[in-house]
């Protein structure tokens, strides 16, 4: 690079017996010359690069209009504003979404427990026929696997009460 230039140069002249003064001198000059040819080359202050105003003008025509929102003249357009009122119906919006997925997972669970008490069913009637089969075989003894409806399956009885679970009840509220 430059610096390595310069240290050939100083490393000549202090071969020829310069002065070290000297040779910072012309050091000195020598970096002031290439100073003047960079600033010489140095294009004037209201030039403009051709790229640069061609990106600058494809910008403004494809960039769209952007307003400043922290501009002190800015104004919430009205559609954009958000008062109570869009709030509430928002909020309603919503609710009727929540509402409509609750009951499209209860269909669907009911469908389930629906499907499941068929199964348990299906499942009854083969281990009779197998029971059958055994007895005619001979095999006593042999127990099979009787699948089972829990009661929080049917969530629509939960308001049904026997006489016992009321006394139940009854006598814990008392004790």
């Amino acid at each position: 690079g430059a610096g390595e230039r310069g240290d050939v140069i100083q490393e000549e002249l202090e071969a020829r017996g310069v002065p070290k003064a000297e040779i910072r001198k012309i050091l000195r000059q020598q970096r002031q010359r290439k100073w003047e040819q960079l600033l010489a080359s140095k294009p004037d202050d209201k030039y403009e690069d051709p790229k640069d105003v061609a990106a600058m003008e494809h910008a403004k025509y494809h960039m769209g209009d952007y307003k400043l929102k922290t501009d002190d003249d800015y104004v919430v357009p009205e559609h954009l504003r958000i008062n109570a009122d869009k709030k509430r119906r928002q909020m309603i919006l919503l609710e009727e979404s929540v509402y409509t997925i609750r009951m499209g997972f209860n269909d669907r669970l009911l469908a389930l427990r629906d499907l499941k008490q068929r199964i348990v069913t299906n499942i009854a009637a083969d281990n009779q026929r197998i029971q059958e089969i055994n007895e005619q075989l001979g095999i006593r003894g042999e127990s099979l696997w009787r699948p089972e409806l829990e009661p929080d399956e049917f969530p629509e009885k939960r308001f049904e009460f026997t006489e016992s679970e009321l006394e139940t009840f009854a006598t814990q509220q008392k004790g």
